[in-house]
Order: C-alpha cells, then structure tokens, then sequence
C-alpha cells in the first residue's frame, strides 16, 4: 500500500503546501482522501490516471477540503472517464454534496460516467469501504463541523488518519498503529479544533506506534525545533508529492 500527500498544508495560505489531501493506492484501487488544490495536476505527477482513481471520502466541508472537486471532475469529463466514481461522504453532510454539485452543473456537462453518493455515519465508528484486501473505516474527530477521522487497514498494517482534530481519545485506545498521519496546524501551540506536533507526541503512547507523519501544517511555523527535541525517525514533517509504502 501507498499513501501518496498531495498536499500538506492547513487551512491558512501557503508558500510552498497545498491543502491537505491524500491518494490511497493499493493493488491497483486508488481513493482520494478530501480534494484540494489541483488535483488533476498532482495524481499526473504521481502516475496516476485520471481513470484510476475509484473513489472519494470527504473528512469534513470546510472548503480547503473539497475545493479541488471541480478541477478533478472535469479533468475526468475532459479525458472522457467511462468508469463509475463513488464519492462517500458522512450523512450529515449529504445536502451539502448534492448542492455543490448542483452549483457546478455537473449534470450539463454531459459526463459519461456515473456519479455514485454513499454515505455513512460520521458520528459514529463504522466501515466505509472494503476492497479485496483494503479497509477504510470512520471514527468521530473533534472539530468546529462534523469531521472524520479514518482507520486504514490492509492485511497486518493500520493507518490512521486523524482529520482535521484535536487530539482524539479514539486513537489514544489503540493497541498499535503502524503509522499515524496527524494534523499539525501548529508546532508547540496547540489551537482550538487543532493539534500541534509537540502535542501529538505527548498525548499519544509513541511505544504503540511505529511513526507519526504531520500534515495540515502552517507556514513559520518552528517545526524542525520540535522534531529536533523528539525521538530520532519517528516523526515525520510531511512535504507535497511525498509517498510513504507501508
């Protein structure tokens, strides 16, 4: 399995990061976790095919995480994709989904696949989607608007993805996490709604966890002065286009 950052930055405009999100691929089965910046752009750059992608989870609806939708369907209308996109997103944001397209006019583009919506119940922990050997289930986040966090697992590995969170009692209850990717808007200062790294190493049982990899991460932000003070390759500051193979 790979995760691929296609961006790594917070809501707050950046210099150098895109907004966070994430391509999950494994054996072939590609997801994207939320959609920002461009993405048509950065799958190119990561070999992967506008006609690969299979589906999309949407974490929450703040815009720096679905702004990049439209970009990536009509990409997909204009490579004239046939095959069925499946966008999963929490119920309480149902209406949202369905407006957005809806303002888009993505109905009179005449695109030639199908749009499927599924949802699930973001308030609660519960599968998403199962493919062959890939699990993506939801967990509760805490945050200003109904928000995710996601469990990812595939064969013997767990991947959890905290969302856009504070810190989670939820992921505290793990028993082992192979790697955990964690927003840090902030490096020591931890903001409402948000974590900072130093945060996270302290509020987390690192003997339970083989690496932590931030994202969601802020501009002038003294980052490299807090990994220097945590335990040497168990952190990870992630950077735009970087791919981790678990």
């Amino acid at each position: 399995m790979y995760i691929h950052f296609l961006g790594t930055g917070s809501a707050y405009p950046g210099e150098t990061r895109d907004n966070t999100s994430l391509n999950i691929s494994n054996n072939g089965y590609h997801v994207l976790v939320d959609v920002s910046g461009n993405p048509c752009k950065k799958l190119k750059q990561l070999k992967i095919g506008l006609d690969e992608v299979d589906a999309v989870i949407f974490t929450h609806f703040h815009i720096d995480h679905i702004y990049g939708l439209p970009s990536l369907l009509w990409g997909m209308w204009l490579e004239h994709r046939k095959e069925s996109l499946t966008i999963y997103v929490d119920s309480r944001n149902e209406e949202k989904l369905n407006e957005w397209l809806q303002t888009m006019n993505v109905k009179e583009w005449g695109i030639e696949f199908p749009i499927h919506i599924v949802t699930f119940q973001g308030d609660k922990t519960g599968q998403i989607l199962k493919e062959k050997d890939l699990e993506i289930s939801c967990f509760p986040a805490i945050h200003s608007v109904p928000t995710i966090g996601l469990e990812i697992r595939s064969k013997d590995k767990i991947i959890v993805y905290s969302g856009d969170s504070e810190i989670n009692a939820h992921i505290q209850s793990y028993n082992g996490i192979d790697v955990l990717i964690h927003e840090a808007t902030s490096a020591r200062t931890s903001a409402r709604y948000h974590s900072s790294l130093e945060g996270i190493s302290k509020a987390y049982n690192m003997e339970r966890i083989g690496e932590v990899v931030a994202v969601h991460l802020s501009d002038n932000e003294p980052y490299e002065e807090v990994l220097a003070t945590l335990p040497r390759g168990k952190f990870t500051v992630a950077e735009d286009l970087m791919t981790i193979k678990i």
